[in-house]
């Protein structure tokens, strides 16, 4: 081998592992949380809070304020995990008078509000591989039943997602209230879960996994 094709081979070599390299930072984007959670009141400061202090009432997230709520989630994908928020949806939470497991919760997301701090990954996301942006522009979840374990609430219902329908049983946390930064009463819930992105329409992908962990936290605010 002479020198100048041992020469291009380097160069070959170099530029792909430079690529590689932008490309592995550019996919793996991490879109910055914007929370800012308020500090529980004295009397609610432990997890599990019984909805006794809430019941009759209904309470709505801020749409306006970022720092108040969040829907993100967390998929493994090539070549590293890709994590992203949704940065609209609408919360209604309706707490029964006299049996939480009455309550009603309902939640709307907008699907083309995500951000994934990647624009390109953002506009592919919306296309008929992933969220069919243009057929289902929301994803919805509308609870049945809540009822209260041990240590946490279990919200038992279904979510609507591409034109399916499937049941949904999640765990979450009623932490209590607080007063936010704004001087609002606030009713703080949180909780995880994990979805499997081909049951709920999207197409199997050999670089991309089909579980998907979502987490959320909420401040919502009393409805007049």
């Amino acid at each position: 081998m002479n020198n100048k094709i041992r020469l291009a081979l380097i160069l070959i070599l170099a530029g792909c592992i430079v690529g590689f390299g932008i490309l592995y930072q550019t996919w793996g984007g991490n879109p910055e949380s914007k929370l800012n959670k308020t500090v529980l009141l004295d009397n609610a400061k432990k997890t599990n809070s019984s909805f006794d202090s809430i019941l009759g009432t209904t309470w709505v997230n801020q749409k306006n304020d970022s720092s108040s709520s969040e829907v993100s989630f967390t998929i493994e994908s090539s070549p590293k995990y890709t994590k992203g928020i949704f940065e609209n949806f609408d919360i209604i939470f309706k707490v029964s008078e006299d049996d939480p497991s009455k309550s009603k919760l309902r939640v709307t997301i907008d699907v083309s509000s995500i951000n994934t701090d990647n624009e390109m990954r953002d506009e592919n996301l919306m296309d008929e591989d992933y969220f069919s942006l243009n057929n289902f522009p929301e994803i919805s979840f509308q609870s049945n039943e809540i009822i209260k374990t041990d240590s946490t609430y279990l919200a038992i219902g279904v979510i609507d997602m591409m034109g399916l329908q499937n049941e949904l049983t999640f765990n979450f946390i009623y932490k209590g209230k607080g007063e936010n930064n704004r001087k609002q009463k606030v009713a703080i819930f949180e909780g995880k879960f994990t979805l499997d992105r081909v049951k709920l329409g999207m197409p199997t992908i050999k670089s991309i996994g089909d579980e998907v962990d979502v987490k959320f936290y909420c401040e919502l605010i009393e409805k007049d």
